[in-house]
This record gives structure tokens, sequence and C-alpha cells, in this order.
């Protein structure tokens, strides 16, 4: 796997585009610097506004336009910790007033406010400093007991009972040296100390998560990567100096861009934003996705071409392995969360349905959101669930090619007749899958109409 990250910076906005064997996989779009702007990861000094006992949670003021959302799974011990002479305390009760220490764990969805928690952390590449808590934890991907037991043994002695550290499975994959570990562990103390102390010098953010790009770089860079491409200078440099802090040796992979054409435009970006953020998604089998969207409910709808064959690739088994292959794809791009139900074409043979399921989960692997994939159900329905941190991406494309029926057939009329000045014998006329199934049932009438009005015989042919 090749991948590509390309940088798109604009006056205000930074584009993050991520390409996996030159297809889109993963989008992401944020503003810079907007003081008002909320990261997952952001630590504030809040206000205790409202208690509801029936929700068990307490809605809280951090300056954002709406308030954050506290629940009393999300509090330490079940307790509250506030501020009082310079030091944190914990409280069983909730007051109304009362000054508390949250994180942001969820941004601020259309119209909800962010999430929030006490169990304050902060996250290194390789570890997660705990400040609340005394213990040493391991990612669960991490199943090597030796492995385990020696960096115990080393953190340990740094630690002192004093806090708490989750290893990230990135410490044992790329065989890190421990002096990292070592650094990454001080420098995350450091931090935690200036926030204790910035507590009262500051109204209400104390501390601001990385850009949006270093925290993807930190969370996601790995081996696979071979380029990263920005347009930006200054922001080039700074991408330099993070990944030589990270891995020296792939320095030669970031390159800067400096060009007149439009970096999306170069590397395909733009085309594809228009073809795959789109309502209908035709596929290269002659099959095409429907997709529907609400705040917490997604659905695709997996439609054959109508083609009655015996060709594999108009079987029911095929067509969906396709189709599962772009719904993962497109739940990555579009940052889906909530319940996702994918209706697929009905199969009979259960080890189709099992193939099909395993095919799907194998092609989620790469997607970091926690999910959870049910096997298909007895109406051949596939149920997930997915957590998503950020707003989903939605794009509205006007000048689309599947507005509608009555749009696309004006189009076609307005090419014929351009042609039809031309005086040209032979007209052919290339169509999309998903228009021609729509042409199918009146494609006798619009032929004869266009016979009559040109006097030419119009051949059409579906793209495949």
């Amino acid at each position: 796997m090749i991948k590509k990250l390309i940088i798109n910076c604009k006056k205000r906005k930074i584009l993050i585009a991520l390409l996996e064997n030159n297809k889109l996989v993963e989008l992401y779009e944020k503003e810079i610097n907007n003081k008002k702007d909320i990261l997952v990861g952001d630590i504030f000094l809040g206000k205790v506004i409202f208690v509801s006992k029936g929700m068990n949670a307490a809605f809280i003021d951090i300056g954002y336009i709406k308030y954050g959302f506290l629940h009393l799974n999300d509090l330490i011990n079940n307790n509250i910790n506030i501020i009082k002479n310079n030091k944190i305390i914990f409280k069983k009760k909730k007051k109304i007033g009362q000054k508390i220490l949250v994180q942001i764990i969820k941004e601020p969805i259309n119209n909800k406010g962010p999430k929030l928690t006490c169990k304050i952390n902060l996250i290194g590449r390789y570890i997660i400093f705990l400040p609340f808590y005394k213990k040493i934890l391991i990612s669960k991907k991490i199943k090597n007991i030796k492995i385990i037991k020696k960096i115990k043994k080393k953190i340990n002695k740094i630690i002192k009972n004093k806090f708490g550290i989750i290893i990230r499975t990135i410490c044992i994959n790329n065989n890190i040296k421990f002096k990292n570990i070592k650094n990454e562990i001080n420098n995350l103390k450091k931090k935690w100390y200036l926030i204790k102390k910035n507590i009262y010098n500051k109204k209400n953010k104390i501390y601001s998560e990385k850009d949006l790009l270093f925290s993807y770089l930190r969370d996601n860079f790995d081996n696979y990567y071979k380029y990263i491409i920005c347009n930006n200078y200054k922001l080039f440099i700074k991408i330099i100096s993070y990944i030589y802090y990270i891995n020296k040796k792939k320095i030669k992979i970031i390159k800067y861009y400096n060009n007149n054409i439009n970096i999306f435009d170069k590397y395909g970006i733009n085309k594809q934003k228009k073809i795959f953020l789109d309502k209908y998604v035709s596929l290269y089998n002659g099959s095409y996705l429907i997709i529907e969207n609400t705040e917490t409910l997604h659905i695709f709808d997996i439609n054959s071409n109508m083609k009655k064959s015996n060709n594999n690739y108009n079987s029911a088994y095929n067509i969906n392995i396709i189709a599962i292959k772009e719904i993962a794809r497109q739940i990555r791009l579009r940052n889906m969360g909530g319940i996702i139900i994918i209706d697929c074409i009905d199969m009979n043979k259960k080890d189709h349905k099992k193939k099909i399921y395993k095919y799907f989960k194998k092609k989620m692997i790469n997607d970091k959101c926690k999910h959870k994939i049910l096997p298909l159900s007895k109406f051949n329905i596939i149920q997930i669930t997915r957590h998503r941190l950020r707003q989903e991406l939605i794009i509205n494309n006007i000048n689309l090619i599947y507005e509608s029926h009555y749009l696309n057939i004006k189009k076609i009329e307005n090419f014929l007749n351009l042609y039809y000045l031309f005086k040209k014998k032979k007209i052919y006329l290339y169509i999309d899958n998903f228009i021609s199934y729509y042409f199918k049932k009146k494609i006798f009438l619009y032929r004869l109409k266009w016979f009559l009005k040109y006097k030419n015989i119009i051949n059409i042919i579906t793209k495949k």
C-alpha cells in the first residue's frame, strides 16, 4: 500500500487529504488561527451551570457558544474535580458555580455542544500520560507478555507510582528505543506542571492540542507513507522538523509543491470529491450505491445494473463484494458516525454471507475510529456502530451530474442541439449507469422524440 498525504494550505483553511494507492480515503478541513475552534484534547477551566439528576450529568460553561456535556461516567471515581488555592481537589457533590477542570473528548457536532471528561490525559506518540492515575496500562493490541513485563519494569523506575501511563502499540511494532519513550514521559510531565500553573492565568482554555495536521501525523504516520506534499513553505519546514523527531530517515518523502495549478487538481482530489461525495456513487461493474444520511443514521443501498446475465460480475455475491469495498472507503471518507446500515442484494448461500462479513471486517481494519460490525441478518442487512470524534464531511456539489433526471435530460438535449447545427450524421450518446436505468423505462419515447426533432438516429451506450 502506498500512502500520500496532500496538504492544501489556503488563507483561512487547511485541507488534508489522504490517498491510498491514489484513491481518496480521508479528507479533513480546519480553519487557521480560529480562537473559538475546539479540538479533541483541549483542556478548559469550566463552570458548572446546570446539574441534571435524571440524566446523571452536568452542563459546563467552557466559554463556547454551547455548554459542554459531562456525564457521571466521565468523572474520576464518581467525583468532580474543582480548583481551590491553585490545587486540584475532588468533591463528591456537584454544585452550580463550581470551577471544574475538563477535557474535550468529542468536538461539537451540528446542534450539540462538546462532550467533556474529568479523566484528563496528555497524548504523545508513544505513550498517553494520565496525571490522576497510578497504574501502567497497555494497549489491548499488544499481546506479547514478555515485552509487556520488560516495558513495565523500565517505566516503573521513572514513574515511581506518582502518575499513570498507557503504552501505545507503536512502541512495540516499530522497535523504538526506550530513550525516546523516556524523553516523551519527561516532556509530558513538564506539560502537566505548566497546565497546573496556568489554571488562573488564562480565562477558559488552559491547554490547546496541537494543530489538526500534527496531531494527525502523531497518531497515523507509519512506514506506508511514501509522500507528504505541502503547498505552504512555512508549514513545509515545520513538517520536516516534526518528522525528523519521529523518524530521521523519512525526511526525504516530504516535498514542497510550488506550482500555479491547484495541488488538489494536480493529484485528482477535487475530481474524486465530486464523484465520490455524491448521493449516488457508481461502481466499475455497472452497479451503484444510493447513500442517505440523517444526524445519527446512515443508509447504503446497493443496486445492480438490472442486467439479467450469467456473468460473475452481475451475480449478487460479486456485486456485494465490489460495493462493500467502496462502502468501507466511503465510511472513512465521509467520517460517518452513529448507526450505519448496509442493504445488500439478496443472497441465498450462507457461505457467501460469511465471506462478505469477513471481507468487510478486513477492509475496515484501517479505520482507527471505534466501530462494531454485526454479521448479515436474514434480510441481508449489515449493521455497524461507529464512534466519530469530529464533524461529518458534507459537501454540497451544485454542478454534479446527478442533480435530477429532468436536468440531466435537459443538458443532453442542449448538446444534441449543438450537434444538429453541425449536421453530424452519427451521434453516439454515452450515459452513466445510474441514468441508463432511468432511460430504460422511457428510452423508446426519448429516442422517438429526438428522431423526429433532429431527423437522426441517436445510439445510446452505457458507460462501464
